[in-house]
């Protein structure tokens, strides 16, 4: 057992680091597109990053590295997940609001992480074009990173090590402990959501790729 423990420790890190760098990455990417785009007159030139300025040489590197960081993530949280359910008792996975809280973004996370990627494998850099695109998309990044923090601090949690979000619970009256929902209707919700979470990028996506065609 305690071999799974630190394997599914060593494994919430990896995806965890993973993650935040496809942030940090496609934050940055977000900004040499901007100043890319705020030199140019149409909005459908395409993609090709400069050589010539900072934030040029920064997208060059930051794109790619956010799709091969983000493959990593998915990878590691698939991982950590599978490992997870030896780690930590069934009756408290499926009984314990808390856990199923962590359960439930970490799941979140994942259908977004997973889009992205697919999102990215498609359509390849093009994916930058167009300013409503790029904003669907970094936005499937950038918010499955925020469900990985929220999933995590309730991991913190579980492990009784608390969480650097705690500050942020107390000001919106949110107890870790408590929070979420069991039951059936722990299923409604995250059905609900997923389907929501696949259906509206997706179709948004697809709208505005065929407007720009």
């Amino acid at each position: 057992m305690i071999y799974l423990v630190a394997t599914h420790s060593m494994l919430v890190e990896l995806h965890g680091g993973m993650i935040t760098l496809a942030a940090l990455c496609i934050i940055a990417t977000v900004l040499a597109r901007s100043q890319l785009k705020a030199k140019s007159d149409n909005e459908s030139d395409g993609i090709s990053w400069s050589k010539d300025s900072l934030m040029g040489r920064i997208g060059r590197y930051t794109e790619p590295t956010a799709y091969v960081a983000a493959i990593g993530g998915v990878i590691g949280l698939i991982a950590s997940a599978i490992v997870g359910f030896f780690v930590w008792p069934m009756d408290l996975l499926t009984t314990s609001a808390m856990s199923m809280s962590k359960v439930a973004f970490s799941i979140f996370a994942m259908v977004l992480l997973i889009e992205f990627v697919l999102v990215r494998f498609k359509y390849g850099e093009s994916v930058w074009k167009n300013g409503a695109t790029t904003a669907v998309f970094a936005c499937l990044g950038l918010v499955g990173f925020l469900f990985i923090v929220l999933a995590g601090s309730f991991g913190g949690h579980m492990a009784l090590k608390g969480s650097v979000l705690d500050p942020l619970f107390a000001l919106l009256n949110i107890n870790p402990l408590t929070f979420g929902v069991t039951g059936s209707n722990f299923a409604v919700l995250l059905i609900g959501v997923i389907c929501v979470e696949i259906a509206v990028p997706i179709i948004v996506l697809m709208l505005l790729r065929r407007r720009a065609s």
